[in-house]
């Protein structure tokens, strides 16, 4: 399905219809085209549907109430009547990414970075994630509390995670078209994410909950870069995690990072009585250690949230 259309519209079952359960989509190759719909409340539905009649046609072109009507005969489930249309879009396959993510001044994310058909509908997470990843190192870095150099990590960092997402997306479509060698990759596929490690894997990669970021300089440990487990941040800044609120890894965050770092006790089995994580605002985990690490850590709190509290009279001797 190359080229399609996405429809946001109300539409009514037919008087005798009693209407079935949302089920997934069969996205199986059929030369005729795909059709499915999503249920949104109301009547309301969100359409998506691909076939030869919209191959080649311009994008600025109107999605016609024809169109719409051909392609929910096409829809699984009891016959649909359309009503309305609220809103339509033509999309493609198109895939294209940024060179660079940051250039001078110039900062892209979203759409602005990275195009890509939507398959998996990955687009929204990925946007999310370029905004959160950003986010709280431009305002560190606004506020004179981080080097410019920290906004490097932006593109270092979400560079690879955007291209990533093209590929999949690519071989997702690649694997609806009804061609024997696409259909044959397809079943062979399928048979392998019947087994739960392989399931696993792509789910993973398709919600984005895999990702890890390279950490240069920080000790190895198996969740470096990857997304603190089962920890949410109360307050959206940056945070320390130790089961021992007396360690030197805690001290060391009450030494002169206690405006941008706070300290919490241990959430969950990520950190166990000898160990510590530090955790940036995106929830990404830049430091790992035992919480007697205090130097360690200290590099890694200056990397990544700047210099000591350079404005509290009592550490002004240190930044001297």
């Amino acid at each position: 399905m190359p080229d399609g259309d996405e429809v946001f519209g109300v539409t009514e079952a037919e008087p005798d219809g009693t209407g079935e359960p949302w089920r997934l989509p069969d996205l199986s190759p059929d030369p005729t085209g795909l059709a499915f719909l999503l249920p949104l409340g109301g009547g309301v539905h969100r359409l998506t549907f691909g076939g030869p009649e919209q191959q080649g046609v311009d994008r600025d072109a109107p999605v016609t109430a024809d169109e719409v009507r051909t392609a929910l005969a096409r829809c699984p489930g009891p016959p649909r009547a359309l009503r309305a249309i609220r809103w339509a879009s033509r999309f493609t396959d198109a895939s294209r990414q940024a060179e660079r993510y940051a250039d001078g001044r110039v900062l892209l994310a979203g759409d602005a970075a990275h195009i890509h058909a939507p398959a998996g509908g990955q687009g929204l997470n990925l946007g999310m994630q370029d905004a959160f990843n950003l986010g709280w190192k431009l305002a560190a870095v606004a506020r004179g509390r981080a080097p410019a150099e920290l906004l490097a990590t932006y593109h270092t960092e979400r560079h690879p995670v955007g291209a990533r997402v093209l590929a999949n997306t690519r071989a997702q479509m690649a694997l609806t078209l009804p061609d024997p060698d696409a259909m044959a990759v397809r079943d062979l596929l399928a048979d392998l994410l019947t087994t739960p490690e392989a399931n696993r894997h792509i789910a993973a990669m398709i919600a984005g909950t895999d990702i890890r970021y390279p950490m240069p300089g920080a000790p190895d440990h198996p969740l470096l870069g990857a997304r603190a487990p089962g920890v949410q941040l109360p307050s959206g800044r940056a945070a320390l995690l130790a089961a021992d609120p007396t360690s030197a890894a805690a001290a060391t965050v009450a030494e002169g990072w206690g405006d941008r770092v706070d300290r919490l006790g241990s959430l969950g089995p990520a950190v166990n009585g000898d160990e510590a994580l530090l955790v940036r605002p995106d929830g990404h985990i830049c430091w790992a250690g035992r919480n007697d690490d205090a130097d360690s850590l200290r590099s890694a709190l200056a990397r990544w949230f700047g210099p000591i509290s350079w404005h509290r009279p009592e550490y002004a001797s240190l930044t001297r």
